[in-house]
């Protein structure tokens, strides 16, 4: 095997000579011949493959453990957003409350027609199953397009259900962002998300009323229909959240940190090694050319 073929380790200032790459040896500064065919140097002997191998090894440990360091705080933080105090084991329990509530009944239908009965409840489930799913927006978008009597009724309808999808967003996005709580922007972020849910799930409210309104004076001795107890379960739960994260802001703990100070202090004496032997081998290189001169 060719010293000059050596896929870069410890083989240093390389040159062209024909076909071949050529290089000096990384010890002693020798210019490596074609002819030079052998593992080590021809001039100080020192093997080409494996010169400096031990201390390339030390580097990417060395590399290693800064990414750790770096890393470790951000695990703290991460740690201590879900269980660093009681407050935040409580919170992860309160996230679940929202999510959970939407799979209650949001609202109940009776519709009497000539032939048939409809009379159901209405929860994100059914929606997402029957609606979203199936995409049967048929019914939906003909009531919109082609009556005038039921168009108002049906746009706020359609707006309902939109409303409550962006809440129920809004309620599981809560749950990844917990885990960066401890962020200088975390308290903002979990505050805003929740008032978001707060937010569309009035307005999901809003707009069902005003759909069931419009279609009860319209109808009345057809329809009937009233909002589920569910959405006001929804709103407290978003409300229980925003108690809970301006309780742990209040509390104020510190997160705790792992001490990482063995580590920074092995990689700095590591680095005065590595200076140590760059030195050494420089001086090396230079009584070499002398000799050499």
């Amino acid at each position: 095997m060719l010293p000059c073929v050596n896929q870069g380790y410890g083989i240093s200032k390389f040159k062209q000579a024909g076909d071949f790459i050529m290089a000096n040896c990384p010890k002693c500064g020798y210019k490596l011949k074609i002819t030079d065919w052998r593992a080590e140097c021809p001039k100080c002997g020192v093997n080409l493959l494996y010169y400096n191998h031990q201390e390339r090894l030390a580097e990417d440990a060395d590399k290693a453990e800064e990414e750790h360091i770096k890393l470790q705080p951000k695990i703290d933080r991460v740690k201590f957003s879900f269980v660093g105090t009681k407050l935040s084991i409580v919170r992860i329990i309160c996230l679940l409350i929202p999510i959970g509530m939407l799979f209650l009944p949001l609202a109940h239908v009776n519709v009497t027609l000539p032939f048939k009965t409809i009379n159901t409840d209405i929860s994100i489930l059914n929606l997402a199953t029957e609606v979203v799913a199936n995409l049967k927006f048929d019914i939906l978008i003909d009531m919109i397009k082609e009556s005038a009597v039921t168009r108002v009724a049906f746009i706020f309808y359609a707006l309902s259900i939109v409303f409550i999808f962006v809440a129920a967003v809004f309620a599981i996005l809560n749950i990844p962002f917990d885990a960066v709580s401890c962020s200088p922007k975390g308290f903002k972020r979990n505050i805003a998300l929740s008032s978001c849910g707060i937010i569309f799930t009035l307005l999901s409210v809003i707009s069902f009323l005003v759909f069931n309104s419009q279609l009860t004076s319209k109808f009345g001795e057809m329809y009937s229909g009233s909002l589920g107890f569910a959405p006001f379960l929804v709103l407290l739960g978003f409300v229980i959240i925003i108690v809970v994260n301006i309780l742990i802001k209040k509390q104020n703990v510190p997160v705790k940190y792992t001490d990482v100070s063995e580590y920074v202090e092995r990689m700095a004496k590591r680095r005065e090694e590595i200076k140590e032997f760059e030195a050494e081998v420089e001086a090396d290189k230079e009584k070499a050319a002398k000799v050499a001169e």
